[in-house]
């Protein structure tokens, strides 16, 4: 009997491992994969996680954030870097395989290249049976195994349309052949309420596009097509191999991360923000504070609903404004980035929400006030209409 099994072991399971054997419990995680191994992603993480680590990440870093290139439609071209960094980018294959080991380093017993196939809440306890038949018993379990994986699926009823469709792939580019650094390529205007991004690693540029998938699903092909043959930075490279996957978004009206001993974090709960869909940073937030409230648990100081009021109290909040500032700039992409234009200081501002410097929700509340003052009639009378109070 383990105190907690973790199934998949990305960002937010080894996270969860990592801490949970930390505190003394008996932990066994499990994952399909054996790591390192590559994962769908830009990699591009907020330098707010640093606030939640307790070791050091800088081995995985390859390339230190303070701005970026915006395009509109691959033209329109505007730099806005700020005076501090913004973000860090990662390959996932060493990133995740970094906290992976630190999980295995504080104790966690970890099984790779397992499938889990089922899983049973007993009441006492929770089984996982793996394809091969064998099967492990937990006081809880940490369901970590990602937008592909089944238990947010079929376990909790999570939607897996509630997404956005993406298309990434990796451009070999070395740092030596590039004239650029410290800066992302942020595109918007080529995918229905979504983005495009080139993110600069150390021998690659993980280059994707990504949007909602009710509203871009059927042209995400075509549009990824037409962003890396137009946008200039691309141009004369090799973008032959891609990789499809989903983003899973947080949602109003999702149900519970927490189902009797079962708890969710990360991609698997949705727990995504809907504007930039940050997956990495609230995947490591969100295991550590299920990890915290699983300690409390297991040791009688506390029950597992207290993880789900943790996420209605500092999550949900957030994504919420999150949720309705994406309304606005990708309904509106074309009035989103004149205001851009005309205003850098909106963007660098926001970039202080990226650092965790200020609320999603404090940020949303001044654009607004920002945009009633200022002379963007069409986009103001929209906003007066939709958002303000009378």
């Amino acid at each position: 009997m383990y105190d907690a099994i973790v199934v998949g072991l990305g960002p937010a399971g080894s996270t969860a491992a990592y801490y949970l054997a930390k505190s003394g419990l008996k932990v066994l995680g499990l994952d399909k994969e054996t790591f390192p191994r590559y994962k769908s992603c830009g990699g591009c993480i907020s330098t707010k996680i640093q606030g939640l680590l307790d070791f050091d990440i800088s081995p995985a870093i390859e390339e230190t954030v303070r701005g970026a290139t915006f395009t509109y439609r691959c033209g329109r071209m505007m730099d806005i870097m700020g005076d501090k960094p913004v973000g860090y980018n990662v390959m996932r294959s060493t990133f995740d395989n970094l906290l992976l080991e630190k999980a295995k380093d504080s104790g966690a017993e970890v099984m790779e290249g397992v499938r889990v196939r089922s899983i049973e809440d007993t009441g006492a306890s929770v089984k996982a049976t793996l394809s091969d038949g064998r099967s492990f018993e937990g006081r809880v379990l940490v369901g970590a195994d990602g937008s592909s994986g089944f238990i947010g699926r079929e376990l909790f009823g999570l939607r897996p349309k509630e997404s956005a469709v993406s298309i990434t792939a990796e451009v070999a580019l070395k740092r030596s052949q590039r004239d650029y650094s410290g800066k992302l390529f942020i595109e918007f205007g080529g995918v229905p309420y979504g983005y495009a991004w080139i993110f600069p690693k150390n021998d690659y540029l993980s280059v994707g596009i990504a949007g909602d998938a009710a509203k871009a699903g059927g042209r995400i092909k075509d549009c990824f097509n037409e962003f890396v043959s137009t946008h200039p930075v691309l141009k004369g490279l090799d973008v032959s191999e891609r990789i499809g996957w989903t983003v899973p978004v947080f949602y109003e009206g999702q149900g519970a991360s927490v189902k009797g001993r079962v708890v969710l974090v990360g991609d698997t709960g949705h727990l995504v923000d809907p504007f930039l869909g940050e997956g990495i940073y609230y995947a490591v937030r969100t295991a550590k504070a299920a990890s915290s409230v699983i300690i409390d648990y297991i040791t009688g100081k506390g029950g597992l609903s207290d993880y789900q009021a943790w996420l209605e109290r500092e999550i949900f909040p957030e994504f919420r404004s999150a949720g309705k500032f994406a309304d606005l700039v990708y309904n509106h992409p074309r009035l989103w980035y004149t205001m851009i234009e005309k205003d850098h200081d909106i963007m660098l501002r926001y970039f202080g929400v990226i650092r965790g410097e200020e609320t999603c929700a404090e940020f949303y509340a001044w654009v607004m006030g920002k945009v009633k003052s200022k002379p963007w009639k069409v986009l103001r009378r929209w906003i007066e209409s939709r958002f303000l109070p009378a």
